[in-house]
């Protein structure tokens, strides 16, 4: 038998990622207006980018969850 959606054990583990990106993503934007060197700059800038992206993966994949309305 087939299930559709996402479990109750996943949608705990989707959010325990979404909360980890979210931190990451604060703390990629606060140190990349905090830094001088370019290079760097440019690597949290990429790190931003993309964490966007996941962040954006994983919440439409919590909208699959039986439980998205308790968990957002």
């Amino acid at each position: 038998m087939a299930q559709q959606g996402i479990a109750p054990h996943e949608s705990f583990e989707l959010h325990e990622l979404l909360t980890f990106k979210n931190v990451c993503l604060t703390k990629s934007t606060t140190m990349s207006a905090l830094v001088s060197d370019e290079r760097l700059k440019s690597i949290l800038q990429q790190d931003i980018t993309t964490t966007q992206s996941h962040i954006k993966e994983l919440r439409s994949l919590m909208e699959q969850s039986s439980m998205a309305g308790s968990t957002m």
